[in-house]
This record gives structure tokens, C-alpha cells and sequence, in this order.
């Protein structure tokens, strides 16, 4: 049996990647039968198809799946040694990093995260993605860098670093004509107007605990994601239950009050997580550090 070289490695990697032959030649600047023909060395190597075409998809066996991650490792490794360097040069590097966040991190960290760059890394950029059932399959493809929010789901198998704990609180204008400031009881919020965010994956749902304790609200608006509930609620006689963190951003820029919420909701833990393939990149330790540095305050 013939050994696996790097260039093999990197043909497995790319079709694994972008699940396309084609794409992977475009990539590794290769013609496509030359990619195809050294799949195909990979695959007598394992004796298993390794990819399965499905549709216009190249779709991994499981197999594949569980060689992946090793592959990457490996790969990375070795572009650290030829990358090596001691530092990572944040006032002159151009790299980009992609962060997957939740629309509350979007409001509350990304401001944050860019007056750091501008004094710090002013040549750095971002490209911030929603986190979805994707993200975890994106991170150990390398697409993704780094993920933050409260991500249950990806505690197995993926580093992970305690940011800060998060709680709720309830949202109204500030001239509701029924509530009267800090002081909100558990009969006037089940008796108010509630918009509710179908938030998705990424976020505490706190429907769940009222359903636990047997409580109902009336909702009369449902939203996909936080980024616009301050504006409905100041603009109206409903109320919010919302992150603390992000209440301090909405109350800065809306006619907006804050109430301490009557019901005890569960705290939450806001992480960091990334793969295992970026664990020794210096460029995805400066990242790390500064993030937690940043938003662990």
C-alpha cells in the first residue's frame, strides 16, 4: 500500500471542503480529471468510495467523516511549519477571520470587537456569519474561525472558552401608560402585550421555562431575530424579554425602560468555540485572546 503525500491530502481536504471536484481543481489550480484520478488513489488506499454523489453534491461516507478531521489537523500543521512564525503581527496583518455570531452578539460584542481593531489591528478584517445547523460542520471545514453565543450544541468535541454569563430582563417604552419604572410584578407581565423572538439556534428560549412553570403570555408579535425589537417596543404598549446585554444597547439609542424580570429565567453562558484545527495558529490565538480579553470585562 502506496502512503498518502501532502498533495492527496490536500485533494481530500478540498472535495471534502466544497463537496466538488471541480471547485477543489479550481482551488489547488489542478485540471478536474487530475483531481478525479488521485481520488481515486485515495480511495483504493482506504478501499471505500470516500465521497458518494448525490444530486450535483460530492457527499462524504462516513468514513470521510471521520478521516476529516485528521486530514485538517495535519494539513494545518504543516502550514504552521512552513508559515512559522513567533508572533502574530496584529498592527500589519491583512488577515481575514470568520466569526459566526448570534444577532445579539451582532448589537452587543461587534462594537466592541471593532474600536479594538481600529486602534489595535487596523488592517484586519471580519466577515461575520449567523450561526446555523451548518456551523459546527463549517468550523471543521475551516470556513469558519471562530463561533460565539450560547452554543449547547457544540460543547463535544470543540475547544471552548467562558466569555460571560448572561441573564434577561423585560423591555417597555419608557412612557408605557401601565407601567410605572422599576417595578414590574409577575401579574402585570403576564398581563401585558408581549413581541416574542423566535430567536433560532444560538439563543436561550425562554418560552420553554414559561411552559415549565405553566404561565402564558399573550404575543401578539413574533420576530425572527432581536435586531429590531427595540424599535417595535418603544413604538408601542408591548413589552420584551430580552438579554440584559443587549438592553443596555437598546436603552442607549431608544425611548426605552428597563424592568428586572419577575419570573427567575436560567442564566445562560456566552462561549467562544473554534475546531480543533485552529487550536496552534498564532494568528487564531491573537484572535481568541482578544476576544476574551475584549468581552470578558
Amino acid at each position: 500500500m502506496f502512503e498518502l503525500d501532502c498533495k492527496l491530502l490536500s485533494i481530500f481536504f478540498y472535495v471534502y471542503k466544497f463537496k466538488s471536484v471541480s471547485v477543489a481543481a479550481e482551488q489547488l489550480c489542478m485540471s478536474q480529471p487530475a483531481v478525479s484520478n488521485s481520488l481515486n488513489k485515495i480511495r483504493q488506499h482506504y478501499n471505500d468510495p470516500l465521497f458518494l454523489r448525490i444530486g450535483n453534491e460530492m457527499m462524504p461516507t462516513e468514513l470521510s467523516k471521520q478521516l476529516f478531521p485528521l486530514v485538517s489537523e495535519a494539513l494545518n500543521r504543516i502550514e504552521l511549519i512552513n508559515n512559522f512564525t513567533i508572533d502574530f503581527d496584529e498592527m500589519n496583518s491583512h488577515q481575514q477571520f470568520n466569526i459566526a455570531m448570534t444577532d445579539v452578539s451582532h448589537l452587543v460584542l461587534l462594537p466592541k470587537i471593532s474600536q479594538y481593531l481600529k486602534q489595535h489591528a487596523p488592517h484586519v478584517r471580519l466577515n461575520v456569519r449567523p450561526i446555523t445547523s451548518e456551523t459546527s460542520y463549517q468550523m471543521a471545514n475551516g470556513e469558519i474561525d471562530l463561533a460565539i453565543g450560547f452554543l449547547p450544541h457544540m460543547e463535544n468535541g470543540f475547544y471552548q472558552q467562558l466569555l460571560f454569563e448572561q441573564y434577561y430582563v423585560v423591555i417597555a417604552a419608557k412612557n408605557h401608560p401601565r407601567l410605572t419604572p422599576n417595578h414590574l410584578t409577575i401579574e402585570q407581565y403576564l398581563a401585558e402585550s408581549h413581541i416574542d423572538i423566535d430567536a433560532g439556534i444560538g439563543h436561550y428560549h425562554i418560552e420553554n421555562e414559561l411552559l415549565n412553570l405553566d404561565l402564558k403570555r399573550n404575543i401578539i408579535m413574533r420576530l425572527p431575530s432581536y435586531l429590531g425589537v427595540g424599535l417595535v417596543v418603544q413604538e408601542s404598549d408591548a413589552i420584551a424579554t430580552v438579554p440584559y446585554y443587549l438592553s443596555e444597547v437598546l436603552l442607549s439609542r431608544g425611548n426605552l425602560q428597563i424592568f428586572n424580570a419577575p419570573i427567575s429565567f436560567p442564566t445562560y453562558s456566552v462561549k467562544q468555540f473554534w475546531h480543533m484545527s485552529c487550536h496552534h495558529k498564532t494568528s487564531h490565538q491573537w484572535l481568541r485572546q482578544m476576544c476574551h480579553e475584549i468581552l470578558a470585562r
